[in-house]
């Protein structure tokens, strides 16, 4: 009776074995077929777009007489807050010290790089840009020159 017994056994659990066999590759296959695939964005990573180029008669350096343009060297101060700076005149005594700190909504100044010769088009604002020490100017547009 003990070997009976233990046959059975012994073929049941072989029995469990190949069930759960079946049930894995069946498993697999389903996976498989699921359509199991990379995902990729739906759309490329944006390149930056480069600034438009001034159309005009600007100078190098120089502003227009009601401020609506000023034209000049793009830096970066080098500080904080990190400050974007137009150089318009490097002239001794120039008024506002020849720079202003430019102040832009999103994407406006995309495409332009520190050395850069700009155009930008905008309004003075009465104030000093908060940690730049400089007069901020609002910018609405800019060009490279």
């Amino acid at each position: 009776m003990g070997h009976t017994h233990e046959a059975r056994c012994r073929g049941a659990n072989c029995a469990d074995v190949t069930k759960i066999m079946v049930c894995t590759i069946a498993a697999i296959v389903l996976f498989a077929a699921s359509g199991c695939r990379h995902i990729t964005p739906s759309s490329a990573p944006a390149t930056p777009t480069p600034a438009p180029y001034a159309t005009g008669d600007y100078p190098e350096y120089g502003y227009a007489p009601d401020l609506s343009w000023v034209a000049g060297k793009l830096f970066i101060g080098l500080r904080v807050p990190l400050c974007t700076y137009v150089l318009f005149s490097n002239g001794r005594g120039a008024a506002w010290g020849g720079t202003f700190a430019l102040s832009a909504a999103p994407g406006i100044l995309d495409g332009l790089h520190p050395g850069d010769h700009v155009v930008v088009h905008g309004t003075l604002s009465p104030a000093t840009k908060s940690g730049c020490d400089a007069r901020q100017f609002n910018v609405t547009r800019a060009e490279r020159h």
